[in-house]
């Protein structure tokens, strides 16, 4: 059965949709229901971010040799799969860089326009006037945050994060080999999965984790789709990244091995 489908094509690069990418979209809109209008811009934000975000990888890594295959966006997020990375440590760290700065850059966008294009609201009435109060727009402010969150979360020194390639060839920047960066990057990921695993058990246990009230709007409903729901989708990134860690470990000590590697 056929699981995934071209969109368009950017650069030359494929950009797909894996099926898992509606479990992702149900769960946003279930998350922020009944606020429909809310579910759906956010998941449509959600997947145009995700989408800059691989191509600001795939860019730099065609830039200094490598090559893209296509981009997926998936369950959990989106995935440039390069079939030849860049042949050097510090163009692994600008490769796996370039994401978080293209979803940084957008966040700043997106509430610099936030401030200039505010939302009015109608507070009472003066005679035959209206009293009005502005406010960050909205939509702008839940876009400014989500990219926000988008290159906080892809920092998390983990694979297949871009913090676990940056800390990864960062390591080897500082003499470690290839296979030895990988395993520390990895064991640190696993370190990160178990305290959101915990996160996921206390939750279930009855310990609450709620956005503080004085948050504006946007932060809350971000906050919550992502501790919402019993932290599902928490524990689902915990497993993501235990298994992924696992694979990068396997696949570099068979290049290693094989073909010969960074050293």
């Amino acid at each position: 059965m056929r699981s995934r489908w071209t969109l368009f094509n950017v650069m030359g690069i494929p950009v797909r949709a894996d099926v898992s990418v509606l479990v992702l979209a149900l769960y946003v809109v279930v998350t922020t229901f009944p606020h429909l209008d809310v579910g759906l811009f956010l998941t449509a934000a959600l997947l145009v971010s995700i989408v800059l975000h691989e191509l600001a990888h795939s860019a730099v890594a065609v830039a200094f040799g490598g090559q893209v295959r296509d981009i997926t966006l998936q369950l959990l997020g989106g995935c440039a799969a390069i079939t030849r990375m860049p042949p050097r440590p510090s163009h692994e760290v600008l490769m796996a860089a370039a994401g978080p700065v293209c979803s940084l850059a957008l966040a700043a966008l997106c509430g610099v326009l936030s401030e200039a294009f505010p939302t009015r609201y109608v507070v009472g009435t003066l005679g035959p006037y209206e009293l009005t109060e502005s406010a960050p727009n909205l939509w702008l402010s839940l876009a400014a945050g989500l990219n926000l969150g988008l290159a906080l979360f892809n920092l998390v020194p983990a694979f297949p994060m871009d913090g676990g390639r940056i800390l990864r060839a960062a390591l080897q920047c500082l003499g470690k080999g290839k296979v030895a960066a990988t395993a520390i990057a990895v064991a640190v990921g696993r370190g990160i999965a178990v305290l959101w695993a915990a996160v996921c058990v206390l939750d279930f246990v009855g310990v609450r984790f709620r956005a503080p009230t004085e948050w504006p709007e946007a932060g809350q409903l971000l906050f919550n789709i992502v501790f919402g729901s019993g932290g599902i989708l928490l524990l689902l990134i915990a497993y993501m990244i235990w298994v992924s860690g696992k694979r990068e470990l396997e696949y570099v000590r068979y290049e290693e091995t094989f073909n010969g590697g960074w050293r």
